[in-house]
């Protein structure tokens, strides 16, 4: 693909109850937002979903156009859920961009999402790109249980960054490109000093505090593009795992690496299930 910038149960719901779509969207308290079954879906069994926080200038409405979303997502059966930022961007701190509480209204679409889908609770991922990227590392930090796992790219805290996470310990995966003009991984400046994107690897080693994991990884694997270090659920005192990706890049991402992030969740939840048992 090319680049592109762009627990919750439910019961099974008919499909008046999802009579939002792809192209009508679902209104919620503060906004909207665009959802788009996988084809093929059977309108009744369980899904997992992907909320998906676009970047900068972009919109729900983009990232449902984008040609190079669909086809992985689909053929992994995933619900889309595109969020929608106020004024094509999201407020945090450190970033204040519009009026909206944006996390109050992540919040009201993960309930609206959780009425009109039947949602797997241990397949929701957070996951977005470039200020989106940054938008979910808050997400994670202050309202934590609110998605199984969370999935970062090529976003990471802004400055100052938060001193305490009342979210608590959470299932993360970063996604990084070593080349990043737009968001470096060390961070930058902007607006003459006004705002400064924060180090994704001082964000990435104080989710590794919060986590309870030590420094140093439990594995280093290269994965196609991807170079990753690693820590597994049962590696972190907290029982919550952590990845943190490099790609030789820029300013782009995958789709493939979405599913990928899942599929990540899926396989260190069910790690840690078995470990419980």
């Amino acid at each position: 693909m090319g680049a592109f910038i762009a627990g919750v149960t439910g019961s099974c719901a008919p499909r008046a109850a999802w009579a939002c779509s792809d192209t009508t969207s679902c209104v919620v308290d503060g906004g909207s937002y665009l959802v788009r079954p996988p084809a093929h879906w059977d309108g009744k069994s369980v899904l997992p979903a992907v909320f998906y926080f676009h970047g900068y200038g972009d919109s729900a409405a983009s990232t449902i156009a984008d040609i190079y979303m669909k086809p992985p997502l689909d053929k992994a059966g995933i619900l889309l859920v595109a969020m929608d930022g106020e004024d094509h961007s999201w407020s945090f701190p450190g970033k204040i961009s519009g009026h909206r509480d944006d996390f109050a209204y992540v919040a009201a679409v993960v309930a609206d999402v959780k009425k009109r889908f039947p949602v797997d609770p241990t397949r929701t991922l957070a996951a977005g790109f470039s200020v989106g990227g940054s938008m979910v590392w808050y997400v994670a930090c202050r309202l934590g249980p609110l998605f199984a796992g969370y999935a970062p790219m090529s976003g990471a805290y802004w400055e100052p960054m938060p001193s305490d996470c009342p979210g608590g310990p959470v299932m993360l995966r970063h996604i990084h490109g070593l080349a990043d003009k737009t968001v470096p991984i060390v961070g930058r400046s902007l607006r003459n000093g006004l705002y400064k994107q924060g180090d994704a690897n001082e964000s990435f080693r104080r989710l590794l505090a919060r986590n309870g994991c030590a420094a140093v990884p439990e594995h280093v694997s290269v994965r196609g593009a991807l170079t990753c270090r690693s820590w597994s659920a049962a590696a972190c005192t907290s029982g919550k795992a952590a990845e943190f990706c490099l790609h030789d890049g820029g300013h782009t991402i995958e789709a493939q690496w979405i599913v990928d992030s899942l599929d990540w969740l899926k396989g260190q939840t069910a790690a840690t299930a078995a470990v419980q048992r």
